[in-house]
């Protein structure tokens, strides 16, 4: 039997102490027998539902609902904060919250990870998908670093010079559709095989956010199957080179002009041939375009929850906060 405007009835009311708003506030909070409950049913935090082998607690600003098997779900509804962030009008205006930080600094956090797990899913080399030889990343407007993943340190290192690399020299020329592949050493790059993706947040024509993946490919082509040899005394003898090349233009994925710079490489040295796996190499590619896609998707989502301005307040509060802690690190080990 099901009841979706039934209200549901409460054995008793007590008084439960909740933190809300940084304050820990008495709140009249009903109790509740599951097995009086039925299907449909929506509760209201603060609540407490008793059942004859566990207690089930309903925050504030959650709601639990049965199903028709007799299961609580709980979900959260938002909290005042939310609404709260909508009304501001610059990022000055945005006040300093360490609780706000944290959940912030873990919301970014999941943003990259969650690009990482979508990359490591559809990548098709052995190099991405098993040995994890890849990283992404959540950066600012001016392409300064926001969150990464743990996914390589040697990677992360350079990834904000790559982006802001490529934010110098495509200013306005980067529009919304484009996304940027790179690898060259002058442009943050590490060696040629790590191939960097990277894809700008538009709002009202601008960039407000980008979103980066790097990935190691297991072929670019060059002197040596691996694109990495130990002997190369030129950056051509290591594969190809990017520099700032559009793999994706106006919304459209220019495989074409991609596989003539992978397959048709020259240079000085008489054994340099293109790519030697250009299949995985393009699956990567499109995979790298995809988890790029998935953070983008979950940053729009997060500015719609709360708002760009709040958003990016709380960026350039987690920067402020990681500069406050290297540099008290640096004293104390001084």
């Amino acid at each position: 039997m099901t009841s979706e405007t039934e209200e549901p009835q409460s054995l008793e009311k007590r008084t439960a102490h909740f933190e809300v708003d940084q304050k820990c506030l008495p709140l009249e909070t009903p109790v509740y027998d599951l097995a009086q409950l039925k299907a449909g049913m929506r509760i209201t935090g603060p609540a407490i539902i008793l059942n004859s082998t566990s207690t089930i607690l309903v925050e504030p600003f959650w709601q639990a609902s049965i199903d028709e098997f007799g299961n609580v779900e709980i979900v959260f509804l938002g909290h005042q904060g939310a609404a709260e962030a909508k009304s501001y009008k610059s990022i000055e205006e945005v006040p300093l919250d360490s609780i706000e930080l944290s959940i912030f600094g873990h919301r970014f956090m999941s943003i990259a990870e969650q690009m990482g797990v979508s990359l490591q899913r559809t990548a098709a080399s052995v190099n991405i998908k098993e040995r994890l030889d890849f990283s992404c990343a959540l950066f600012d407007h001016d392409g300064s670093l926001v969150a990464n993943a743990p996914h390589l340190p040697v990677h992360l290192g350079s990834m904000q010079d790559a982006v802001r690399f490529q934010v110098r020299a495509l200013g306005d020329s980067w529009r919304e559709g484009d996304v940027i592949l790179s690898n060259h050493p002058s442009a943050g790059g590490s060696h040629l095989p790590d191939m960097t993706i990277i894809t700008p947040v538009f709002e009202k024509g601008k960039p407000v956010f980008y979103v980066a993946s790097r990935g190691h490919h297991s072929d670019i082509g060059g002197i040596q199957p691996g694109s990495m040899p130990s002997f190369s005394k030129a950056l051509e003898e290591e594969g190809a080179a990017f520099m700032s090349f559009k793999i994706i233009e106006d919304g459209v994925f220019q495989e074409e002009k991609l596989k003539d710079v992978l397959c048709n490489q020259t240079g000085q040295h008489p054994k340099i041939v293109g790519t030697r796996n250009l299949v995985d190499n393009l699956g990567d590619f499109k995979a790298q375009v995809a988890a790029n896609n998935r953070g983008i998707a979950l940053v729009k989502s997060l500015c719609e929850e709360y708002s760009l301005i709040y958003v990016q307040a709380q960026m350039r509060y987690i920067q402020d906060n990681a500069e406050l802690s290297v540099k008290k690190m640096l004293v104390e080990a001084a």
